[in-house]
């Protein structure tokens, strides 16, 4: 080769190094650089386009095996048992998990012993060697240079084992000054890395490592998305149950109130009423040509109507008593053969201008523990509205029977009956059905109500149904019901904590 006025000492060099002289030699270096820069270009587009670091290592192991001939390629990551100590340390290495998250070339699935996925670092002293070696690479060119990094005895996991792989480069994947891990190149025979081998691989080392970061730091971008959709979510959920909640709440307000509205208004009218025409009977009492016959009447209405306001306030006390629990229980054994004998003179008296009947069904000596005053108000309350609505000249029954621990009683009658629509509410105050006022049956709506609470306050229960029996035979009839109430009591008040 003609070097012309060359500088000595460069054509000393030139001399002294014949490779320098070789064009096989210039082309090599050229191809080895253009395909390092296909390899960096090659990473590049990969990290550019996908999130996933299995592929981007393949695609990083491949290209170094391919450019630089080695047997074994490797990725290695660092799970710190403590994040907090990611920082070197040369006197204690830290806890450290190392998962062997990409090989090549890929073990085929069919072979017998796959390499470990993961070791601790203590299981091995050339991770060890590397780990302290942070943030330079560890360059190991021969079987014999292992011996300057191995104690005695020597602890090597398999995939690293020098017999196998005398050369070994491991160069350290970082991120600011903190080890994630490392690339591990092999050959299975000894060799030693030229500066510039080293400087590219250095530079796949930190693509790989910017790949990682930026990789976990989408995850962690997507996961806390992920979450805060999750709470946002959530918190719309709740905002929604809260706002039904509210809604409903709403309009069992408004149902209370129009509730109230509609109890203050029957309690007005039923206050009222009678006193109108007790008012309206004073006046005319106060005639001085008044008969004794028109007077007498007039002192008989003022007695009843004195007697149905007294009725009504009685009726209001009790269930205000009984609705704030202010009743206690007068228990004593009741006789219900002598009970049922009382109830059946007394409504014998009051049904004789209506035809009315009562039969009782029972059994002998059956006797049961209870508040005796209660239960005859439930009893009187009950056959008295059998009676206001049963039809004239028709059979009211009252059966009593023992079913287990309880009894039963059930009070039935022959009339207009209840309708499906009316049978939810005929239970609370001032409820009555629908045509009562227009046929004139008197009463105030309390007396289901004052039954109900007295039930309540007995421990037991009470139910109605009324069907059908006979359909009306013109426009103007109405279909005839049996309704009947069924009451269910314990034997006892332990029965009934039982």
């Amino acid at each position: 080769m003609i070097m012309g006025n060359c500088d000595p000492i460069l054509e000393s060099t030139f001399s002294a190094i014949p490779e320098l002289h070789d064009a096989a030699y210039w082309k090599a270096q050229y191809e080895g650089q253009v395909a390092g820069q296909a390899l960096t270009k090659a990473l590049t587009n990969e990290i550019r386009k996908s999130s996933d670091l299995s592929v981007i290592y393949q695609t990083a192991l491949q290209g170094m095996a391919d450019l630089f001939g080695v047997s074994q390629a490797m990725m290695l990551r660092l799970r710190f048992w403590d994040p907090r100590q990611m920082l070197r340390v040369t006197d204690r290495l830290p806890k450290t998990r190392v998962l062997v998250e990409s090989v090549w070339p890929i073990p085929a699935s069919t072979e017998p012993a796959l390499p470990p996925h993961s070791y601790w670092i203590s299981e091995c002293q050339v991770t060890q060697a590397a780990m302290r070696s942070f943030p330079e690479f560890l360059n190991v060119s021969t079987l014999n240079d292992f011996e300057t990094i191995l104690e005695s005895p020597a602890i090597v996991v398999d995939l690293l084992n020098p017999q196998i792989h005398p050369a070994l480069l491991m160069l350290p994947l970082e991120n600011k000054g903190k080890p994630l891990g490392f690339l591990v190149l092999q050959h299975d025979q000894s060799r030693r890395w030229t500066a510039a081998e080293i400087d590219l691989i250095e530079l796949i080392a930190g693509q790989t490592s910017s790949a990682i970061i930026q990789t976990e730091t989408l995850r962690q971008v997507e996961s806390i998305v992920e979450d805060r959709t999750a709470q946002l979510q959530h918190s719309v959920d709740l905002q929604g149950k809260l706002y039904e909640l509210n809604r409903k709440q709403i309009e069992r307000l408004r149902e209370m109130n129009k509730r109230m509205d509609e109890f203050l208004s029957t309690l007005s009218h039923e206050l009222r009423t009678p006193l109108t025409s007790m008012m309206l009977a004073i006046r005319m009492l106060q005639e001085a040509t008044l008969s004794p016959e028109r007077r007498s009447k007039y002192l008989n209405i003022l007695e009843q109507q004195c007697l149905q306001e007294a009725s009504l306030i009685n009726d209001l006390l009790a269930l205000q008593e009984l609705e704030t629990k202010q009743v206690e229980m007068q228990v004593q054994v009741v006789d219900i053969a002598h009970l049922t004998q009382e109830l059946k003179l007394n409504f014998k008296q009051r049904w004789t201008g209506k035809g009315l009947s009562l039969d009782i069904e029972t059994v002998p000596g059956i006797s049961l523990s209870t508040d005796i005053g209660s239960l005859n108000r439930v009893l009187l309350e009950l056959l008295t509205n059998a009676g206001k609505y049963g039809d004239a000249n028709t059979k009211i029954t009252m059966t009593l029977k023992k079913i287990g621990k309880q009894l039963e009683i059930a009070v039935s009658n022959l009339g207009a009956g209840i309708t499906a629509a009316e049978m939810p509410y005929i239970f609370e105050k001032f409820r009555r059905g629908h045509g009562i006022t227009d046929s004139m049956v008197p009463g105030t709506g309390l007396g289901l109500a004052l039954v109900k609470s007295l039930m309540q306050h007995l421990s037991g229960t009470i139910t109605a149904e009324s069907t059908i029996v006979a359909e009306k035979q013109n426009d103007d009839d109405a279909p005839s019901h049996i309704t009947t109430f069924t009451v269910l009591l314990p034997m006892s008040p332990n029965m009934a904590k039982g």
